[in-house]
């Protein structure tokens, strides 16, 4: 089993709020995974009363969350991520991230700064390892009429599965 200094064995415990019975498939091979690599893991379902109540707390080892969010480097990025809210009762800051560096990416002042802060962000992101993917679509599948287009010019609406009908 695997331990850590003090000798103690690495556990965890996946929260998931009854009725997410989809997750099943998906949580039973991230549990085999973890076996391999001799973490304990066990899943616990509670109500949604309970899980808002200790997502709220941080009352969790690990738990399924659906983030829908803007490609900027706005105050939501800001919400998701920054130190002032990895403390704060129910932020979004789920994962605690607490990084000097994340919190230097919400600074950009001008048109200059952006792009660099948005890829400074998400290089800061992908360092911390604070979100482990659970699953994603590699393709979006949205039925339309022949009509629609395409547009010349996407707008940056964010990286969801429900912005893109609305620039067609």
């Amino acid at each position: 089993m695997m331990q850590n200094a003090d000798g103690e064995s690495l556990s965890l415990t996946i929260l998931f709020a009854q009725g997410k019975s989809e997750h099943k498939a998906i949580t039973d091979l991230y549990l085999g995974a973890l076996k391999r690599l001799d973490v304990a893991a066990e899943v616990e379902t509670v109500d949604n009363a309970q899980h808002v109540e200790r997502t709220g707390k941080f009352d969790f080892d690990v738990t399924y969350y659906l983030r829908s969010l803007f490609l900027s480097t706005g105050n939501e990025q800001q919400f998701y991520w920054g130190s002032p809210s990895a403390s704060m009762e129910c932020s979004r800051n789920l994962m605690g991230a607490q990084s000097p560096a994340v919190d230097a990416m919400f600074a950009a002042g001008s048109k200059d700064d952006f792009v660099p802060a948005v890829r400074g962000l998400d290089r800061a992101l992908i360092t911390g390892r604070y979100v482990i993917a659970f699953w994603q679509f590699t393709t979006g599948r949205i039925v339309h009429v022949k009509e629609m287009k395409y547009p010349e010019n996407l707008p940056i609406y964010g990286d969801s599965p429900f912005y893109i009908p609305e620039v067609w």
